[in-house]
């Protein structure tokens, strides 16, 4: 059983390495010389006085090596945030919809494997090698940006670590399988994952990631410019720096947990969903016996 889903679902694995490939090239080429020159130049010091804005020369400093080497990193951040989606649509909806569409689940519940042995051998190839492809693209991705995106809460930056990263691809897939259960129609199933995706992620993105736990308040413009506003920031001449409420830079990984485990537990539900209704429809019958009379039914465990 294996070998037939990684046979199955070459296409979607190749191109999970084309895509690792490219994202090692990019490392490579942009990413190594924008580490070299951010060790040399010793900007990381720099980089935590520029955003206070106590130094002008650091402040040049830090936006002439920004000018040169962020450009690339930015274009990635401003697409990355669809790829669960992608993921979603190429992996997941054709994971189950194909069989139906095509009717080859006949022939794999008529064989000598059982239903949820059949079901269980597609679901964990396809999605442990989606986790262990997300969780190596996050690391590259983490590592790419740390020199231009000092500030770990930013969207670019949180958004494509370790933990939420693979957590959000994984609810993508999951999504693509229960479509494909319901619909059992590849085109449908990719079709419905855009809207699922988008009204599951704007809300846990926008809505609930501020709200984790409560925020702080305060007016040292130091503090707040290493961790995350949670309000605008306006002042008027000759004010001080207003209170203001935000995020600690040090409940980074908390909210990484927190956000994680909102993912897995909806990708679970999702998942689970599918599992019932597949394994919840009737075994095919056989078919009509050349004698006129019918061949006993084919009794599938589950």
């Amino acid at each position: 059983m294996i070998w037939v889903a990684w046979r199955q679902h070459r296409g979607e694995f190749l191109g999970a390495a084309i895509l690792l490939a490219g994202l090692g090239i990019l490392l490579l080429t942009h990413g190594v010389a924008m580490h070299d020159a951010y060790d040399r130049l010793g900007l990381r010091e720099c980089h935590l006085v520029f955003l206070a804005g106590t130094d002008q020369a650091c402040i040049d400093q830090v936006m002439a090596f920004d000018d040169k080497y962020a450009g690339l990193p930015q274009q990635f951040t401003s697409w990355l945030p669809f790829l669960p989606m992608v993921a979603g649509m190429l992996a997941g909806a054709p994971l189950l919809a194909r069989e139906f569409e095509q009717g080859t689940w006949q022939l794999a519940w008529t064989q000598g494997v059982t239903r949820t042995r059949w079901l269980a051998t597609k679901l964990v190839v396809v999605l442990g090698v989606v986790l262990i492809a997300s969780v190596v693209f996050a690391a590259g991705l983490s590592w790419w940006f740390e020199p231009v995106d000092i500030q770990r809460f930013t969207s670019g930056k949180f958004n494509h670590a370790v933990l939420v990263f693979p957590g959000y691809v994984l609810l993508g897939v999951a999504i693509g399988v229960l479509a494909g259960v319901v619909f059992r129609r590849v085109l449908v199933a990719a079709a419905v994952v855009i809207p699922v995706y988008l009204a599951l992620r704007l809300p846990i993105e926008f809505g609930l990631r501020p709200r984790y736990r409560e925020p702080l308040t305060s007016d040292d413009p130091d503090r707040i410019a290493h961790g995350w506003p949670i309000d605008d920031i306006t002042m008027g001449p000759g004010e001080g720096f207003p209170p203001v409420r935000y995020q600690p830079d040090d409940r980074f990984w908390q909210f990484q947990l927190i956000e994680t485990t909102i993912l897995l537990g909806i990708t679970v539900v999702l998942l689970a969903i599918a599992w019932r209704l597949v394994l919840g429809r009737s075994a095919p019958k056989a078919p009509p016996t050349t004698d006129g009379g019918r061949a006993g039914a084919v009794t599938v465990t589950a």
